[in-house]
């Protein structure tokens, strides 16, 4: 069965339709995600005026909403702001370059303008929320969290980013950074290492119902054993009666484990502040989790599709490279034909 692969870009105000915004086939729209970049998805364009009778955007409060339609079923691709724009004339037409980010660029560029107060007891989430809601961000999906802050805070200096702030209490809860959907929804999301029941999509080299083809080629980079294999975590700071320390361990058979190097290279690392010990054992798991995959990885090739978010758990079939993989980022073109590019690493213990 052949397939039909369509692109449209919609403008938004205040989240709702505007209008739809056109450009030249020679000139294709990109998206691209960076898993460890402060905003995740970014997306630029060049674009043609909009038609006459037809409402403009505004470049400095309206929103671009890029979709693609797969056999005549359409899904959002993210939801972007504008932040630079520059006008690029051509055959007595004026078109608009645009480089726009995803809801994250709200959040980080709205900064504290007076001494930010916490108060002891307020939980983590609550706070996180609070702090989106002044940003004017009030779609937010969380998980669930108890923790709550165990002393009042007055950490940040006037002017710190808003992002900066948010992203540094959900480290404190064993959460992932904040990040925004195809649909411009916030994620709260708790930090789980990659596994097999966190697979949300396939990829294989022969076609199946429920497996993609992935596209001739692909880069792998390894190394083996440039990593420690002990984490030992210590928060000490005034507002606790004693010191709080975690170690999570490499006790794995993979070649960077304490088994098979044969001794315990060790990382130190000093938290500032943490809601609890399971937190704190928790950031050090999480460490101990990324070094095991973290020099591993795989670039490869798939036809365009949606649903990719940050971070996803994805398995590869293939007899080289074959395994359960986190992805690290993703791009691809807004044209017909164009393939998707994917980088993961590796999540097998190494």
């Amino acid at each position: 069965m052949i397939r039909t692969v369509e692109y449209r870009i919609k403008a938004l105000r205040n989240g709702a339709y505007l209008s739809e915004m056109r450009w030249d086939s020679a000139q294709a729209p990109s998206i691209s995600c960076r898993a460890s970049g402060a905003l995740k998805t970014s997306f630029s364009a060049t674009l043609l005026p909009a038609r006459a009778g037809e409402p403009e955007i505004n470049w400095l409060r309206d929103e671009l909403q890029p979709c693609i339609i797969i056999d005549g079923v359409e899904t959002p691709l993210g939801i972007f702001r504008p932040t630079d724009t520059s006008a690029q004339r051509k055959s007595y037409v004026t078109s608009t370059a645009v480089t726009a980010y995803d809801r994250g660029w709200v959040v980080q560029t709205t900064k504290t303008e007076t001494l930010l107060h916490l108060s002891a007891g307020d939980g983590y989430i609550d706070v996180i929320k609070r702090l989106l809601l002044t940003c004017g961000l009030t779609l937010v999906l969380a998980d669930a969290s108890s923790a709550v802050l165990p002393a009042d805070r007055e950490d940040w200096q006037i002017g710190t980013s808003y992002l900066t702030i948010i992203n540094q209490l959900l480290g404190e809860i064993g959460f992932n950074p904040l990040w925004f959907d195809a649909d411009g929804l916030a994620h709260l999301q708790k930090y789980a290492a990659p596994s097999a029941a966190a697979i949300k999509r396939s990829y294989s080299a022969r076609h199946g119902l429920t497996l993609r083809p992935v596209a001739p080629g692909y880069t792998e980079t390894t190394d083996v054993y440039n990593a420690p294999n002990v984490f030992v975590c210590i928060c000490d700071n005034a507002d606790r009666s004693a010191v709080l320390t975690a170690t999570a361990e490499n006790k794995s058979f993979g070649a960077k484990s304490i088994l098979q190097r044969g001794m315990r290279i060790v990382q130190t690392e000093k938290v500032t502040q943490i809601a609890d010990q399971t937190s704190l054992q928790a950031y050090a798991d999480k460490l101990r989790d990324q070094s095991l995959m973290g020099t591993r990885e795989l670039t490869f090739t798939v036809p365009a599709e949606a649903g990719h978010g940050v971070g996803d758990i994805i398995s590869i079939e293939h007899p080289d490279v074959g395994g359960i993989y986190e992805e690290t980022g993703w791009s691809y073109n807004l044209a017909a034909g164009a393939l998707m590019t994917i980088k993961a690493k590796r999540t097998v213990i190494l």
